[in-house]
């Protein structure tokens, strides 16, 4: 048997190999953002948040006046912009756990023709050894990455939920 004989024998569908689910996820414009290198990575995270900053700004100077109460209001700005942007490293953190966690199984459930037919395919042993090799030294970075920064998401929202109730108390 040569080596490319499992692409003739692999039942699976081609876009639900998950090699191919993480090359997708890896070239998306959004997903991508996590493969960059850190000052590429740190640049597109403070422009997003500032992003969602000024878009929520004025929503939520509907409920808190920026006239009488500025500090709160930005605080409260800042807070609703950190759950945001959690939300959308949450989902990155996700997706990639999902494709790492593809990649790493023996076992590959998919859909031949999308009624429903759940079906596995056992990996065999190169596949398996290649993909595992993948994750290790490609998706374990980009996880740990989106950890930290979930880490450092969660502490800013208890920052600022901290000074907003000292400048409220």
């Amino acid at each position: 048997m040569n080596k490319m004989d499992w692409l003739v024998l692999c039942p699976v569908p081609r876009d639900q190999r998950p090699f191919y689910e993480y090359i997708k996820r890896k070239d998306s414009t959004i997903l991508g953002w996590v493969g960059l290198n850190e000052s590429n990575y740190t640049r597109r995270f403070f422009l997003s948040l500032l992003s969602i900053f000024s878009v929520t700004l004025p929503f939520t100077s509907w409920f808190i006046s920026p006239s009488y109460y500025p500090s709160q209001a930005i605080l409260v700005n800042l807070f609703v912009t950190l759950i945001f942007q959690s939300f959308i490293y949450g989902y990155f953190f996700i997706t990639w756990l999902y494709a790492g966690k593809r990649l790493v199984a023996a076992k590959v459930w998919y859909e031949e023709s999308g009624w429903y037919d759940g079906r596995i395919w056992i990996k065999p042993p190169s596949i398996l050894r290649h993909e595992r090799l993948l994750y290790h030294y490609q998706l374990v970075p980009l996880i740990a990455r989106l950890t930290k920064t979930l880490q450092f998401l969660i502490l800013g929202i208890i920052f600022v939920v901290a000074l907003l109730f000292l400048f409220i108390y």
